[in-house]
């Protein structure tokens, strides 16, 4: 997932791209190398860009044992990044920072129970990270994943992945015939969707801004707890990105 700039200066490695698939005209991944001295830990972002260009923030998709490092981006035509950020290849580089950091990790969680991650779009990228690392299936006694997209194309990346896991995967699309047709606070206000228990139940969330704020009111008014980097609680999100 894209966040805004966060600021111009930042120390980077020029890391070299082995992979990039497109998805559909305005979704890509990459994937770079990854040297054996970077660590992070799943669920957090870094900033990337080129040299030319902003950097933006990124959520990692890769899980923290993998060998390479891998992004899951928007394209914006006229994007200071995504614009030239979509047309890169195989064997040029990118520039990646040496410090990634973040909120949206389990430390911040209470846990235990049944663990539900909510996604819309590209913010799925850091909920893929949390479940490449073995470790999330010792925490929880199950795990719910729901993902909120406009298009059902938009969910190829990491639908396979998602159905090979063992999770309940829930798919919403809101701008073509599905299933679950719309926005996923519906679902839960008309009882297709039980995530009202916060003695049970651990939340994490990622997407848009309206979309982050949207649920963490609901969810302060249903009694959780936003957790963060001094006390853990029963939900939490990307704290540098919501107003």
């Amino acid at each position: 997932m894209c966040f805004p700039q966060l600021g111009k200066d930042f120390n980077v490695l020029d890391l070299a791209v082995i992979e990039v698939q497109h998805y559909t005209d305005k979704l890509f991944r990459i994937r770079t190398e990854r040297p054996r001295s970077y660590r992070f830990t799943a669920g957090e972002f870094v900033m990337i860009g080129l040299e030319d260009t902003p950097n933006r923030a990124y959520s990692i998709a890769s899980g923290p044992y993998d060998d390479y490092l891998e992004f899951y981006s928007i394209k914006v035509q006229d994007g200071p990044l995504t614009s030239k950020l979509q047309h890169v290849k195989v064997g040029e580089t990118i520039r990646v920072g040496e410090k990634p950091t973040g909120t949206l990790i389990l430390a911040n969680l209470e846990l235990g129970g049944h663990l539900v991650m909510m996604a819309s779009g590209t913010g799925i990228t850091p909920f893929i990270s949390l479940l490449r690392d073995p470790e999330i299936y010792d925490l929880f006694e199950n795990i719910t994943i729901t993902w909120t997209t406009r298009l059902h194309a938009e969910q190829d990346c990491y639908r396979d992945f998602l159905n090979e896991m063992p999770v309940e995967y829930i798919s919403t699309v809101t701008q073509e015939p599905a299933e679950l047709n719309g926005r996923i606070q519906q679902f839960m206000e008309d009882g297709t969707l039980s995530i009202d228990n916060p003695v049970d139940q651990r939340i994490m969330l990622c997407g848009s801004i309206s979309f982050n704020n949207d649920l963490k009111d609901h969810f302060n008014a249903l009694g959780f707890n936003e957790g963060n980097k001094k006390s853990q609680g029963t939900f939490v999100q990307e704290r540098a990105f919501v107003s």
